[in-house]
């Protein structure tokens, strides 16, 4: 069995981590807020591995992660009220926007016909998702309900044998990103985080 990554994201991992993810990898990943678990979100089978590994329900969804509003725009239906002007003017940040799905895309990642999604601030991840060319599924490292870990080392322990485990310098915030439901012309507060809300952008 091959080593799993590991190393800092940046430099020569940020190509290595995005060929585990095309081929159908599980990688923990370093977000703008917490460790988390990732894998594309074309890949079914990986998205359920990361659903068994945290020991979620199977009507909940997932965070999506990608590299621009261009690339959002592949996933979400419409953009109501001024909710795209808002989210250009907010994005890449720590703001986890639900906005309405498009049809096709799976169930598993926009139950209830919505999606969530967001750009990350981190320029590291949105380089790895850029080389991807699609959505990255992205939730925090934990069990369901349980508290997140904060370092690598906990993951490696609590769930080994996962085929990367790439950190970045210094401790994850404690905090989530902040989620706000776009999909109708209000929008609304679901978790507070760490990015202010209501928005100063």
């Amino acid at each position: 069995m091959q080593a799993p990554l590991r190393g800092h994201l940046g430099g020569a991992v940020i190509p290595r981590a995005a060929a585990i993810l095309a081929s159908g990898g599980v990688a923990v990943l370093p977000t703008d807020t917490l460790y988390g678990f990732h894998c594309v979100a074309s890949n079914g089978e990986a998205v359920e591995r990361i659903r068994a590994l945290k020991g979620r329900g199977t009507g909940e969804g997932f965070i999506l992660l990608v590299s621009d509003i261009g690339m959002a725009g592949s996933v979400v239906a419409r953009w109501p009220g001024a909710s795209k002007a808002l989210l250009e003017s907010i994005w890449p940040a720590p703001l986890t926007a639900i906005l309405p799905g498009r049809r096709l895309l799976d169930q598993a990642l926009a139950p209830r016909g919505s999606v969530a999604v967001r750009v990350p601030a981190l320029s590291e991840l949105r380089t790895l998702i850029r080389r991807l060319g699609e959505p990255v599924v992205s939730t925090s490292v934990n069990l369901s309900g349980g508290l997140p870990l904060a370092t690598i080392s906990e993951v490696r322990r609590q769930f080994p044998g996962l085929e990367a485990y790439v950190s970045q310098r210094g401790r994850r915030s404690g905090a989530p990103s902040t989620i706000v439901d776009f999909t109708s012309r209000n929008p609304r507060l679901i978790r507070a985080g760490v990015y202010p809300w209501p928005s100063r952008a």
